[in-house]
């Protein structure tokens, strides 16, 4: 095998991942927030658009590392960088030979597959693509010498079907899936039935008998159904001209609203602030996938954010978007990165902050990880970010106008974490642009403990009274902090999109009475659609323990788009 074969490959991956978007799409829509599909035919369609009628490389393994760091600083989401390292590794396994073989594919392959593991921090039986690559790479390792690379590929990719097929009866232990825990049950692993997928796509190509894919695709709802995919929807009324480009149409709108604060950056899709950062004062980056506005570029100016990484709808942003915020972001002193606590915003601003150090800027990250609706025996990678996001972005930018030093700001960024719980409940799911909705919610029911990208919660429940949701919501927030009578809290109350602020001002009603039972002193309170997940009915509830200094900073000037006071 040679170049021209291993583009043609990669062609072929990448014409499968345009043709299944929607039903890639709605696979991961069934656990995860519906975007799977589309950030793959995005990424692998950047790299069609870069090499055009073909590709410069001069070797096979330059054309693996080629698209390797197309995927890494363009496609975004979780995929982008663990796809990109796979053919980063790949490429460095295969060194400068100008063909290979069937020996040579089983290194690259185990190399890809090492490069997961260590960057998805996932394994075999996580419910992660490497339930299908895994198999395939071992069949492929063990084939004999007298085994053409046909019937290799044929094993291989029967051993990757396999595989996949066998996540549909595993709970998801990583990525958004993974809040879901048992309800995750039943539909397979986008990423793993993509593997399968691609491979039996190969095995038809090169003229072989391709395992029988027709089942991956579906969920066991679909099944029962005879619907292919059963968790598709119809799409909802929006105001959207092109769904893909509705990211930097918005981000263009907010710039002509408030162009004395913010600049959109096209060409490099990052939102800054107006004129050139403070010399001297410690830069804030965050960022993560749109849809949640006016977080995060909404909190861009002066006593928040300097700049922000804005990825596609729920889509983290890709390393190069988050390197390019970062130096927008640098004046002198260093810059902090904000980062929620899911699997592509981590890979991603890690992979951009070694980047930025190499390049000499100073960076510090916080993860916010706040949700406390699902519990940690439940899961395994911590506590999604969603309200308390905000308050580390205010508190943070407020220590960092003042002249704090990076490390100051990094620590109190972190105290904020650490004292702060949230829990979210969904009356409705929200749509992606040009889709239906993600949640299938009855008239009755609602969504306790829902994710802020429209994942699963802790439970589905019948629709009770506004005080008894909150009384719920509040008795687990304060159990999750400990807090003692006469402890002064922030109480933060978000609509989710759909929530209209009638609504929300009684909840916070509700809440004040609840705080006020236990004992606990209410200083200070934000109420409003800060944090939001499209056009989601529902409300995220944060409560945040004070103390002197992280009041002051909490009520310091701020000047945004999304938020402003005392100035």
């Amino acid at each position: 095998m040679d170049q021209a074969t291993l583009e043609q490959a990669i062609r072929l991956l990448a014409a499968t991942a345009a043709d299944r978007r929607a039903t890639w799409d709605a696979l991961d829509g069934a656990s995860g927030d519906g975007d799977f599909g589309s950030t793959l035919a995005r990424g692998f369609g950047r790299v069609l658009e870069r090499w055009q009628d073909a590709s410069d490389a001069d070797s096979p393994a330059a054309l693996l590392d080629d698209t390797a760091r197309i995927l890494i600083g363009e496609m975004g989401g979780t995929s982008g960088p663990l796809w990109g390292v796979a053919f980063l590794r790949a490429a460095g396994a295969l060194g400068d030979a100008a063909s290979f073989g069937v020996d040579d594919t089983a290194r690259m392959l185990q190399a890809a597959v090492d490069g997961i593991r260590e960057y998805g921090d996932a394994d075999v039986g996580d419910k992660t693509l490497l339930d299908a690559l895994v198999p395939a790479a071992d069949a492929t390792a063990s084939a004999a010498a007298a085994d053409s690379p046909l019937d290799v590929l044929e094993r291989a990719a029967q051993a990757a079907v396999e595989g996949a097929r066998a996540t549909r009866d595993l709970p998801a232990r990583r990525g958004r899936a993974s809040y879901a825990g048992e309800r995750s049950i039943g539909t397979p692993d986008p990423g793993a039935v993509a593997i399968a997928v691609i491979a039996a796509e190969l095995v038809q190509a090169a003229g072989g008998t391709a395992p029988e894919i027709g089942d991956l695709e579906t969920t066991r709802a679909s099944v029962a159904t005879d619907d292919p995919v059963a968790v598709q929807s119809t799409p909802t009324k929006q105001f959207v001209d092109d769904p893909g480009q509705l990211v930097g149409d918005s981000l263009r709108g907010l710039a002509l609203a408030f162009p004395e604060l913010v600049v959109w950056d096209d060409s490099r899709r990052i939102v800054h602030r107006a004129g050139p950062p403070s010399a001297g004062l410690v830069g804030l980056v965050s960022g993560g996938g749109s849809g949640h506005e006016p977080m995060h570029a909404g909190f861009v100016g002066r006593g928040m954010l300097t700049a922000v990484a804005p990825g596609q709808v729920f889509a983290s942003p890709s390393v190069e978007q988050v390197l390019d915020a970062t130096r927008a972001a640098h004046a002198g002193a260093g810059v902090l990165q904000i980062v929620k606590n899911y699997t592509g915003d981590r890979i991603n601003f890690r992979l951009a902050a070694e980047l930025a150090v190499g390049e000499g800027i100073s960076v510090a990250s916080v993860v916010v990880d706040d949700d406390v609706a699902i519990a940690p025996s439940e899961q395994q990678i911590g506590g999604r970010g969603t309200g308390a996001t905000v308050l580390v972005e205010k508190v943070a930018g407020a220590l960092a106008e003042q002249g704090g030093t990076l490390a100051q700001v990094e620590q109190v960024g972190r105290r904020v974490v650490e004292r702060s719980a949230s829990f979210g409940v969904a009356l409705t799911s929200c749509s992606l642009p040009g889709g239906g909705p993600i949640l299938e919610l009855g008239l009755e029911e609602i969504e306790v403990g829902v994710g802020i990208h429209g994942e699963a919660g802790r439970r589905r429940d019948s629709i009770r009274s506004a005080a008894e949701i909150v009384d719920e919501i509040a008795d687990v927030l304060i159990g999750a902090l400990r807090l003692d009578a006469g402890t002064r809290v922030l109480a933060f109350v978000s609509g989710l999109g759909a929530t209209p602020l009638i609504q929300q001002q009684l909840l916070f009603a509700h809440l004040v009475d609840r705080l006020r039972a236990a004992g606990l002193v209410l200083a200070q309170s934000l109420v409003g659609p800060y944090l939001t997940a499209l056009d989601m009915a529902g409300v995220v509830i944060t409560l945040l323990e004070l103390d002197d200094e992280l009041e002051s900073l909490w009520t310091a000037p701020v000047v945004t788009p999304g938020l402003r006071w005392g100035a």
